[in-house]
């Protein structure tokens, strides 16, 4: 996109001090010859050159001539010049709002409406807090990895606002400085400028230490609902540390299972094993098995033991994974209502040091190793079996 950019003034309240920009440069008799404005009201000097009014103003009576040239004028030489608002809004423009990123090319008259619907323009992401056009500010907030706290979200909206009335008293003041050096000084209205100039700095501070106040209150409740609501009900776990992985897993009917191994004499010497839905972590797929074992004869609960292998299987991700095998494991039996009543099982030999399990052969699972065996009574006693299924847990460190 290129073009001439020009301050508009004099003209309706949406385009007063509006920067905006053309696609042709205007005739030079539009565009005031000192201060660059674009003025609804102007004026033609003998020598030619255009001023606007304010800057006719910093003439002094004494020595009428002309900044540019120094050419000495007479006022009754000065022609007015007029800029129709409905001429002005017949040239072509640029959007104001989303620059580059736009592809409005259109007349005047029609940016106003076109900027109720722009969606070019960038805001903040809340979360990141780098700029994204507004259009797909949605999208990017739920792909946005980064985290965000209400109180973040309150200063962000703040600092916006702060730095929209800090431009505009940046504006004022420039205004005051061009008054204050002015030969012909009106001692009133710098006095009154400088006075309003100060009731919005006031003002300004006031919102700012409120907006701080609100921010600081509205953290605390955050937190507070935080630690009141650490625990959502149901088998899904947290990980442990920041950058673990974790899946959970199932077993339906892991009670039919212990239940027919109890009765059952002749599995006495060989056990039985149930299996879990095959599952996906970190880009490893796996099963647990859960096994049953014990001694004697008789239905002793007391008397079942029960522990739990992880095994690797070919998955549609090995390609992407590294090999070998290398995570610390560990297994959560869980208590879908209660934390404390979980049961935490690390691979055997895995919290010394990390297991390393070469890649399987198609069709041939690998095993990464079993957990301690655990009495079949205190999981029952714990209870963690829920419509006769059990939740466990696998995190990868």
């Amino acid at each position: 996109m290129t073009g001439t950019e020009y301050t508009l003034t004099g003209f309706d309240d949406f385009l007063e001090r509006r920067r905006i920009v053309f696609m042709e440069p205007l005739p030079i008799t539009r565009v005031c010859g000192i201060c660059g404005v674009v003025s609804c009201r102007s004026l033609l000097l003998p020598c030619g050159h255009v001023l606007c009014q304010f800057c006719k103003d910093q003439i002094s009576e004494e020595d009428v001539k002309c900044p540019l040239d120094d050419i000495v004028f007479a006022e009754t030489e000065a022609v007015p010049v007029t800029f129709n608002q409905s001429l002005l809004e017949q040239h072509q423009v640029f959007c104001v709002a989303g620059g580059k990123e736009c592809s409005f090319a259109g007349k005047l008259r029609d940016l106003k409406e076109h900027l109720n619907q722009c969606g070019s323009d960038k805001v903040r992401c809340v979360k990141c807090h780098l700029p994204v056009a507004r259009n797909v500010a949605v999208e990017h907030y739920r792909q946005c990895s980064a985290e965000a706290s209400l109180q973040q979200c309150v200063s962000v909206a703040a600092n916006t606002v702060a730095a929209e009335k800090l431009g505009s008293m940046k504006q004022d003041l420039e205004t005051i400085r061009e008054w204050a050096s002015s030969e012909k000084v009106d001692q009133d209205a710098v006095l009154n400028a400088a006075n309003s100039l100060l009731e919005r700095m006031a003002c300004l501070e006031h919102d700012l230490t409120d907006a701080y106040r609100k921010a600081s209150e509205d953290q605390s409740y955050f937190l507070s609902a935080q630690e009141k609501a650490t625990f959502t009900p149901g088998p899904y776990r947290p990980t442990s540390k920041h950058g673990n992985f974790i899946v959970a897993c199932k077993f339906p009917d892991i009670y039919t299972g212990n239940a027919v191994f109890e009765k059952s004499d002749r599995l006495l010497s060989c056990g039985y094993t149930l299996s879990s839905e095959i599952c996906v972590l970190a880009g490893y797929t796996f099963k647990v098995d859960c096994r049953f074992s014990r001694t004697g004869f008789g239905g002793d609960i007391t008397r079942v033991k029960t522990c739990f292998t992880l095994w690797l299987v070919e998955g549609a991700w090995d390609i992407c994974v590294e090999w070998p095998f290398s995570k610390k494991v560990s297994l959560i039996l869980t208590h879908t209502t209660c934390t404390g009543k979980d049961i935490t099982l690390p691979l055997l030999g895995a919290q010394a040091e990390p297991l390393a399990i070469a890649k399987k052969a198609p069709g041939h699972p690998s095993t990464v190793g079993s957990t301690e065996e655990i009495s079949w009574s205190d999981i029952a006693r714990q209870g963690l079996l829920v419509n006769s299924a059990l939740y466990v847990n696998v995190e990868f460190e």
